[in-house]
């Protein structure tokens, strides 16, 4: 059975394609030395040989008959078999093609190029463009089969993929680095709250052993929500870690503003504190991560809660509004003492804080989730006294399935 891919090569003829043979194009005929027989239906000019010999791609003389008739020395060390085994057998006993598969070599401008697998004489195989020159000598046609090993290229592929994927590793790592603080931040408001319920559950118990049933069920309640989230958040820094993706769903902000209200002000029982909710904003659906939205909004209502320690009437707003580029735009604002000059440019910096025992890593954290949502966040001072602190996100119109997300705040 013949080779197909050599007999279909063979059809070619220099004439009809338009290409010029490939070793016309650099000689001419006073250049071309004189002829040396190699065996039978072997080229008859030596200097085609000697050309071939010295190319460090695996290089086949194949006759009429589609049989091996030389070759260079690249393809013994390339395949493995000494000469002697190669001559007389088809090419097909080195390589096979693959159809399906499209390879261009460094010689495709000179002749046809079939996608293949070589395979050497230990049984090892691996991808090869097999470019097929047509050749004439004063024997006849024939053609010079040359093989370009594409193992390298495939390897040096799959090694900078690897090393890509190892890059986005350690800089998820490195990114985990910086959120042990953030860790340490985000767990004190839930951690604090569950010791706060479990030390009033100890103090109902010890004092009133019978009639607080209710009492004890509502702080027991409590104390869960609070465990339940602390645990979310650390499943979400190790989701971080393993994959560097967060999982993001159609979510109704003002939905996700009471949420993060109810554990920012949990155990909060300052005389005269007032919270004023002015969710104005007729379209609220956002694109988010809802666990690290729910961080964002708690880390700034607790930091404008903070901000109106020692003033006689405290006082935080939270407002919803639209902007004009099609993004839900949310204000925190309180009526505390303001935004420091001196850390007014560098509030959104790691470990920047006007707080005794702050680590400031709540506002650097917020703004990292923030861009990473396509947002952006801003403080600024307001003109009577307090400051504001504010986030855009970008609105979608509805869910997936074209109904609007539910809001249990409605």
């Amino acid at each position: 059975m013949e080779a197909p891919h050599v007999e279909e090569c063979d059809r070619v003829d220099p004439d009809v394609s338009g290409r010029p043979s490939f070793m016309e194009t650099r000689m001419t005929g006073r250049d071309r030395p004189g002829a040396l027989r190699q065996g039978d239906g072997a080229p008859r000019m030596d200097w085609i040989r000697q050309f071939y010999e010295h190319l460090p791609d695996a290089v086949f003389f194949i006759t009429e008959r589609h049989r091996i008739s030389a070759c260079n020395r690249a393809a013994v060390a390339l395949f493995g078999y000494e000469e002697d085994e190669l001559l007389g057998q088809r090419i097909d006993f080195v390589w096979y093609p693959t159809p399906d598969v499209t390879l261009k070599g460094r010689w495709a401008d000179r002749g046809v190029v079939r996608a293949g697998v070589a395979i050497t004489r230990s049984g090892v195989q691996f991808p090869t463009a097999l470019t097929i020159i047509r050749e004439q000598d004063d024997k006849g046609h024939f053609s010079a089969v040359i093989f370009e090993d594409f193992r390298t290229e495939r390897e040096t592929l799959q090694h900078v993929q690897e090393l890509q994927h190892e890059l986005a590793r350690l800089a998820r790592i490195v990114a985990l680095g910086e959120m042990t603080s953030t860790l340490a931040h985000e767990l004190a408001q839930p951690l604090a709250s569950i010791a706060a319920y479990a030390q009033g559950c100890g103090r109902l118990v010890k004092k009133h052993r019978h009639g607080h049933g209710e009492e004890l069920c509502e702080a027991l309640s409590e104390i869960t929500q609070h465990a339940l989230w602390a645990g979310k958040i650390v499943q979400n820094i190790r989701e971080f870690a393993k994959r560097g993706a967060d999982e993001r769903k159609i979510e109704a902000m003002h939905a996700l503003i009471h949420e993060a209200t109810a554990f920012a002000l949990a155990g909060s029982q300052r005389k005269g504190f007032c919270a004023d909710f002015q969710l104005e904003a007729q379209r609220d659906v956002v694109l988010a991560n809802r666990v690290q939205i729910v961080q964002v909004l708690t880390n700034l209502v607790r930091n404008a809660v903070e901000a109106t320690d020692g003033i006689a009437q405290p006082h935080i707003t939270i407002r919803t509004r639209t902007d004009d580029f099609s993004r839900l735009v949310v204000d925190v604002s309180d009526n505390g003492c303001g935004i420091a000059v001196d850390i007014e440019e560098a509030l959104f910096r790691p470990f920047v804080t006007s707080k005794p025992r702050g680590l400031g890593m709540g506002l650097a954290l917020s703004k990292r989730i923030i861009e990473a949502h396509g947002g952006r966040i801003s403080a600024r001072n307001r003109m009577e006294s307090g400051s504001i602190l504010s986030f855009s996100l970008p609105l979608v119109e509805t869910t997936t399935n074209g109904e609007r997300p539910h809001d249990p705040s409605r």
